[in-house]
């Protein structure tokens, strides 16, 4: 009886789990055949929201089979497995068990596909921390370019993922030219065919060769990475995550722009390098041109900065033509309102202010001093009043555009990449880095004075160049120009020379703080080298201050002994007696009797030295 209760109760147990399977089914039982054709299913309710919602893995990319056998062969405990195969991963990194780790990294990749922090982690350590384990620098290239394929391979998987791509671009980009070794790296990179025929199954890896070489390059192959990310934006309509708009979008033109500086610096300086930089200016414009959207939701376009000044000043001036005379008056009452340390502060100028103290007044004063065209809106005569509160409008939405617009300006440096790419195609600029490129290779050959010649022509050249672009010191001196100075100044140094006082590069090596007082001093000092009669007066000073604390009215006869002593040559030996305080410094100087004249006659009578 027992017996037949507990076989009943499985009976209905399997009835259960049998009638549970066809809602089960209903629901999530997947799509069958193409969803254009006209027989297809579309599956249950679980497959047609991840349809609608590109969730199915045919909607993000490739279907793996082994990928899905693991996933069903965890039952469930997919996040369990993962976390194991990270922590394999980390020990075998940590044993520098190469081989065993890539194999769980690849475990991981099939066990989560869509993860895309799986991708971007494991690549990372791929290229950026297993390769730098390794002394050769051809086997951590073999290492970069690892992860690099370990990237691409997630963006089969991930189609729709924008940031993967980018991500491609930015290592192909920064680690092959960018590293230490980003010489050898570009070298490789250039002759790596087999590298080319799997990248050329992703992006046009003809479109990316340099003009001068014909290969392709590491920059130029990560702008077409960036632009496949571009394009999954633009035309998909897939949101960026983690990372805003504006630098987002903002690698690709500079990928060009390092192609250009890299070419340079390889001693392509011809028609070729201007053509690169005038490229890089017009994908830089249209970069500006972009619309995108800020934290506050304001759509802007970083080209438009100047538009929108002048168009608030445009308004401010009829709001002004409307309500005549009243920013003046309160102009006028708010200086009145100032305490007296305030009224100093706002009339120093910033440059001119030392302490913090002043510092805090000057823009508290600032503060109370601005007149904003709400203020004069307010002011403004009743019947004119409906009409300032419009223009109003119009000047704070402008202003705010603009003051948005410098925000993410500043961000990317967007002014001064677009000086410098104009400023880089000028044939002045090609020359003046002609002569760096030329004094560099001068150097490496150990031709001295070549190689100083050189640097000098380009100083004057870059000199010429910054007196027409001052804004170009910022950043491009410290990132570029100031190393070039170092090794001019190292080869000045084994010319026992220091860096001459009228250096034509001088205000940008005080701004950046690249130079000492010592350096300024010794390059001084270099015409008083040439004079050694003039250093030892220095020394006989002493001499004379003693005589003018016993006897101050024998100074003027002292003036007179030197006139005697110079024709007479021994006659030095008979002032001896004369003077008694001098005899410690006289041995001193008997072995340079010939100088003594010489010494006495800058300091004391020029005319005597003239009549010499």
């Amino acid at each position: 009886m027992i017996q037949n209760v507990a076989f009943q109760r499985k009976i209905i147990y399997l009835g259960i789990m049998a009638l549970l399977m066809i809602p089960l089914y209903m629901i999530g039982h997947p799509a069958a055949g193409d969803p254009m054709a006209p027989n297809s299913t579309p599956g249950g309710k679980l497959s047609q929201l991840r349809a609608e919602h590109d969730l199915s893995q045919a909607e993000l990319g490739e279907i793996d089979p082994a990928s899905e056998s693991m996933k069903l062969a965890t039952l469930g405990m997919r996040g369990v497995a993962a976390n194991i195969l990270w922590s394999k991963a980390n020990q075998y990194k940590k044993t520098e068990n190469w081989e065993k780790m890539i194999a769980v990294v690849n475990q991981m990749a099939k066990l989560q596909p869509n993860y895309v922090t799986v991708w971007e982690f494991q690549s990372h350590n791929l290229s950026y921390n297993v390769s730098v384990e390794h002394d050769d620098y051809r086997f951590r290239y073999q290492w970069v370019k690892k992860g690099i394929e370990y990237l691409i391979q997630g963006t089969k998987y991930n189609r729709k993922e924008p940031r993967l791509f980018w991500t491609v671009g930015w290592y192909t980009g920064q680690k092959f030219g960018r590293a230490d070794e980003s010489k050898q790296f570009r070298h490789l990179f250039h002759d790596d065919r087999d590298f080319h025929d799997d990248l050329n199954n992703y992006v046009a890896i003809d479109s990316a060769r340099c003009d001068a070489t014909g290969k392709p390059d590491n920059w130029l192959v990560a702008r077409l990475w960036f632009n496949n990310g571009y394009d999954i934006v633009d035309n998909l309509g897939v949101p960026i995550r983690g990372k805003s708009p504006h630098i987002f979008y903002a690698d690709g033109p500079k990928s060009r722009m390092n192609y250009a500086v890299a070419i340079e610096a390889e001693g392509i300086l011809d028609e070729k390098a201007e053509y690169a930089w005038k490229q890089s200016g017009e994908e830089w414009r249209a970069y500006g041109d972009r619309q995108v959207p800020t934290s506050q939701g304001l759509i802007i376009s970083l080209n438009d900065q100047e538009a929108k000044e002048a168009e608030t000043q445009r308004l401010n001036d009829q709001l002004d033509e409307l309500a005549p005379g009243v920013r003046d008056l309160l102009r006028d009452a708010r200086l009145k309102s100032l305490t007296p340390e305030e009224l100093s502060a706002y009339e120093t100028a910033l440059e001119d202010i030392r302490t913090p103290e002043v510092y805090e007044l000057h823009m508290l004063a600032r503060d109370k001093m601005r007149i904003t065209a709400r203020d004069v809106t307010a002011n403004a005569p009743a019947d004119v009043r409906a009409r300032a509160n419009k223009l109003t409008e119009r000047i704070e939405a402008a202003a705010e555009n603009a003051v948005w617009v410098e925000k993410y300006r500043t961000n990317v440096n967007f002014t001064y990449w677009r000086t410098r790419c104009d400023v880089e195609q000028e044939p002045q600029t090609v020359k003046a880095r002609r002569h760096i490129y030329n004094a560099k290779q001068l150097r490496d050959d150990v031709e001295i004075e070549a190689a100083r010649k050189e640097f000098e022509l380009a100083w004057t050249e870059w000199a010429d160049i910054l007196a027409a672009n001052p804004n170009l010191m910022e950043q491009l001196m410290a990132d570029d120009l100031l190393e070039d100075v170092e090794l001019y100044i190292e080869l000045l140094g084994q010319l026992e020379e220091k860096l001459p006082a009228d250096f034509a590069l001088l205000p940008l090596l005080q701004m950046h703080g690249a130079i000492s007082d010592d350096m300024i001093a010794a390059a001084e000092t270099k015409p008083e080298e040439t004079k050694p009669e003039e250093t030892k007066p220095e020394e006989t000073k002493p001499e004379e201050t003693k005589p003018e604390e016993t006897k101050p009215e024998e100074t003027k006869p002292e003036e007179t002994k030197p006139e005697e002593t110079k024709p007479e040559e021994t006659k030095p030996e008979e002032t001896k007696p004369e003077e008694t305080k001098p005899e410690e410094t006289k041995p001193e100087e008997t072995k340079p009797e010939e100088t003594k004249p010489e010494e006495t006659k800058p300091e004391e009578t020029k005319p005597e030295v003239n009549d010499e």
